[in-house]
């Protein structure tokens, strides 16, 4: 930390960008596994494969355990899946309570 520091960076403001970053990455994936799943067919071309491949191994780690608990909302015909919504709710609650954290408590102490 102390070479951090002399060549003028600062801690607090390392590790809160790591997780902004963090969480800006997952929102974008959560966005794409949304877009994805109204495209139901798998992608015939090997690099959007890929892609929705890397997007399912990121995002269903996070929406499976909320989605198993919480049931899709019936309006009519059709099924809103509410498991994203609470998912990006509870990355900005802890977005929000990790950067307070780091703030309040990893601050003082690097100085």
């Amino acid at each position: 930390m102390v070479l951090l520091q002399q060549f003028g960076y600062d801690v607090v403001s390392l590790l809160v960008a790591v997780v902004d970053y963090a969480y800006w990455i997952l929102f974008g994936f959560i966005i794409a596994s949304i877009l994805f799943s109204w495209f139901p067919g798998y992608p015939s071309s090997s690099f959007m494969q890929a892609v929705y491949d890397a997007v399912r191994a990121v995002a269903n780690p996070i929406l499976m355990p909320i989605r198993s608990r919480v049931p899709m909302l019936q309006l009519g015909g059709f099924g809103i899946d509410l498991s994203p919504i609470i998912a990006i709710f509870g990355l900005s609650i802890a977005r929000t309570l990790l950067t307070i954290i780091i703030e309040q408590f990893i601050g003082p102490v690097v100085g």
